[in-house]
């Protein structure tokens, strides 16, 4: 009689157990369906930023080839007389979701640049009149933690 009744709770011990991952793994496949991947664009306007442009455009790229969302980074240079458009144009060939368009002073950078972002969101980094290079780091972290 001992051994019927211990084999009893044996077998309702597995029925429970299967019970409970099966409902795991339901939950977790629900999560997984409902998180849709973002398409974002990353509009940089940069001008004369020669020094920083490297670390800058670099951060971006790798930041955004590591997260599973899909980004394309869209680098407008306003006219640089410096090396800035060397160095974008190299990084461009080194990271292919990097794409850099070069435009004069007297366009309109974030109006132009517009036309070459493909994601469904866009963001905007102004180096030029708004972001100081300062506080880039600071402005990505938060950005990317909030996507």
């Amino acid at each position: 009689m001992l051994d019927g009744y211990l084999s009893n709770v044996v077998i309702i011990s597995l029925a429970l157990y299967g019970m409970w991952t099966v409902c795991q793994d339901l939950w977790h496949s629900y999560l997984s369906v409902r998180r849709e991947k973002i398409r974002a664009s990353l509009l940089v306007v940069v001008c004369n930023v020669e020094e920083q442009v490297e670390y800058m455009v670099r951060y971006i790229a790798q930041t955004v080839t590591d997260d599973d969302n899909w980004y394309d980074v869209v680098v407008v240079d306003y006219g640089s007389d410096d090396l800035t458009p060397l160095v974008l144009d190299r990084l461009a060939v080194e990271y292919p979701v990097l794409k850099v368009v070069h435009l004069t002073c007297d366009s309109r950078p974030v109006a132009d640049g517009l036309s070459f972002c493909l994601g469904d969101t866009v963001y905007i980094l102004d180096f030029v009149n708004r972001l100081a290079s300062a506080k880039f780091t600071a402005v990505m972290e938060w950005l990317f933690s909030h996507l």
